[in-house]
């Protein structure tokens, strides 16, 4: 701004309430640095092994400026993550496990990949760009810190749940799973259905790590990953229960071809069951826009439209439409279509005989 060109009355000037709009957005941001600096210095893991301790004694030992460390800690007890009595400072021990190295629900990690290159939230401006470009290596969090767990497992309980109403105990003995989770959608359906053995396909850049998250939660033995897509089905076999998770969105505009082709791996008997995020009608939006900015980034793609009429994909694939049902995940609703490939009349498929057979 060049000030030697404006003229203004210093004492009359007063700033539109608009900017408080901005100011609480830029407090977002001050409090996302604070937490992150508490990570970063060493404040929680060194509480949590010396604390409660005086602020001159964390300055001392973090190396950390006298000068501001009194307003750091406020910022953090005023987060709730630090508590104070008197003059000395300790972890809220409620927030010990999400703050402490050791700890296994330790959130540093996905705090930090929100600042990651290969993640649009780092950059939101140039994901939004049309010269955005994916990272061919996917980031590979712990599956405690997995974006997509609480899915996974929702849709893991939901079918376990189908196979004892629909199924009348025969359980799928055959698992093929596209996994847009990176392993982790295979990996909660195999521990839900301790009988079930999996082929997953995952992205090519995926499967070192859909191997080792498989392994990490001891399915190695049960589960074998290939590289692949819905178009690339690189597995000869046919299963009894198919699932298609998250991993059609970048295949909206081949979507029929794609579907057929896994059509054709469904057994006699089996079902299959996509699991999704949709739109809502004519692209709209609601509120709730950074929940859909952080299913883009995730996906990197547009949710898929029109489910209304998305069961008609499966009957053009030459399957039957079984309905649909929605999961209440922390991304919105994903939908659960259902499809099933008719019995053949003359072989009964092994998905249905009975479980004593």
């Amino acid at each position: 701004m060049d000030m030697t060109t404006m003229k203004f009355d210093l004492a009359s000037l007063e700033a539109p309430p608009a900017v408080a709009v901005l100011d609480r957005v830029a407090g977002g941001f001050k409090a996302f640095q604070a937490l992150r600096a508490g990570y970063g210095s060493g404040l929680f893991d060194w509480l949590d092994r010396n604390g409660p301790a005086e602020r001159a004694v964390i300055a001392t030992a973090l190396k950390l400026r006298g000068a501001h460390l009194a307003g750091f800690l406020q910022s953090l007890e005023d987060l709730g993550l630090v508590s104070r009595q008197g003059s000395v400072y300790a972890l809220v021990p409620e927030m010990r496990e999400v703050l402490v190295a050791g700890s296994a629900w330790c959130q540093a990690a996905t705090i930090e990949r929100l600042l990651a290159p290969e993640c649009g939230w780092s950059d939101l401006r140039g994901f939004l760009s049309e010269d955005w470009t994916a990272a061919s290596v996917p980031v590979s969090p712990s599956p405690r810190l997995h974006p997509f767990l609480v899915e996974a497992r929702l849709l893991a309980t939901r079918l376990a749940a189908r196979e004892r109403e629909l199924r009348g105990g025969a359980k799928p003995r055959r698992l093929l799973c596209f996994d847009g989770g990176g392993g982790i959608a295979v990996a909660a359906i195999c521990l839900a259905q301790p009988g079930l053995d999996a082929s997953v396909i995952v992205a090519p850049g995926a499967v070192r790590e859909a191997t080792e998250l498989l392994d990490a939660c001891g399915l190695a033995e049960r589960c074998v990953v290939h590289p692949g897509s819905p178009l690339e089905i690189s597995v000869p076999a046919s299963y009894d229960r198919v699932v298609l998770f998250h991993a059609l969105y970048p295949l909206r505009k081949s979507m029929g071809d794609a579907l057929a082709a896994v059509a054709a791996r469904l057994a006699p008997g089996g079902e299959l069951c996509s699991a999704h995020w949709f739109c809502l009608e004519a692209c709209e939006t609601a509120p709730g826009g950074l929940r859909d900015l952080d299913r883009a980034v995730l996906t990197d793609s547009h949710p898929l439209c029109h489910v209304e009429t998305f069961g008609e994909r499966f009957v053009a694939a030459g399957l039957g439409d079984e309905g649909r049902e929605d999961i209440d995940g922390p991304c919105g609703h994903l939908k659960l279509h259902f499809a099933s490939r008719a019995l053949d009349p003359v072989v009964v498929s092994p998905y249905l005989r009975c479980s004593r057979c």
